[in-house]
């Protein structure tokens, strides 16, 4: 026969296992693991961080965010939000984003074809840190703001952890010749 207090502590610890487990379920931070080579040197593979909800509205330029991509969630930085421009160039067959140029003057595109495209309403475009790996806007475009649920808590930036700085590019983008 099972006593009342053997049953009354069974049922404390019950309570409290679920009371703690339904405090972290309610608490805004969830850990992340990073997989994959596409946000370093900043951010390390393998390396667990913390996220928390995010609004769409108060998505800017630099954010480190997770993105509900059909495959799974990925980590990404947001390079250009709405109304940013970025110049495509037509080869082979297809339009190809020019997201990192030197700026300096257009005569080098005399003999390209290309345009300026714009980021639309409610989309941004990312990028991973480490270009050679990254599998980001450049492939798949922009992303719409409803696929991002989280954001990083720790928003390291780009340039602060890496020697090599990225261009920021202007609206009226001069090319090097």
């Amino acid at each position: 026969m099972i006593s009342l207090n053997s049953l009354v502590a069974t049922a404390m610890r019950v309570g409290l296992t679920f009371g703690i487990a339904g405090a972290f379920y309610l608490q805004p931070y969830r850990p992340m693991m990073f997989v994959g080579k596409s946000m370093e040197p900043t951010y390390r593979n393998n390396s667990i961080m913390l996220t928390e909800p995010v609004q769409q509205n108060t998505l800017k330029h630099g954010d480190v965010v997770v993105i509900n991509m059909d495959s799974g969630p990925i980590v990404k930085r947001i390079a250009f939000v709405p109304g940013d421009k970025i110049i495509q160039v037509y080869t082979d067959g297809h339009w190809v984003d020019l997201v990192y140029v030197q700026p300096t003057s257009k005569a080098h595109l005399v003999h390209l074809q290309w345009r300026e495209y714009v980021v639309p309403k409610r989309m941004v475009y990312v990028l991973g840190d480490n270009q050679e790996v990254s599998y980001d806007s450049k492939e798949f475009g922009c992303v719409s703001t409803s696929r991002i649920s989280r954001m990083l808590v720790d928003q390291r930036p780009f340039d602060t952890f890496c020697q090599a700085k990225r261009p920021r590019i202007k609206s009226d983008y001069r090319f090097k010749s």
